[in-house]
């Protein structure tokens, strides 16, 4: 089950994504605190029970979780994955037509 804070960890942008998921209207113009509060109502409270706490990691190497950290801390993720490689973009050379002279004709009619 999510407590308020494993919700209050997590931003609006993810909590309107976990509620578009769900079959719960009008919640799309609601705050953060009352959208954590429509969350924890008894009725729809098990609809979110794979919501985990998010840390967040601070430059000097500590911790925080929940809504304990600052400005300067990064999110760390729940589970490591390996990044993809990018590939190099190619770049693609445009070009131009060759601009041939145009011949006047004439036609003369009887």
């Amino acid at each position: 089950m999510p407590t308020v804070e494993i919700l209050k960890s997590h931003n609006l942008k993810e909590l309107r994504s976990e509620v578009s998921k769900t079959n719960i209207k009008k919640y799309s113009k609601l705050k953060k605190a009352d959208l954590i509060d429509l969350m924890m109502k008894s009725e729809h409270k098990d609809l979110f029970h794979h919501m985990e706490l998010k840390t967040h990691k601070m430059p000097s190497g500590v911790v925080h979780t929940g809504s304990t950290h600052t400005e300067e801390s990064v999110v760390v993720p729940v589970k490591e994955t390996k990044k993809k490689k990018e590939k190099p973009k190619k770049k693609i050379k445009l070009i131009k037509p060759k601009r041939s002279k145009i011949k006047m004709v004439t036609f003369e009619s009887e």
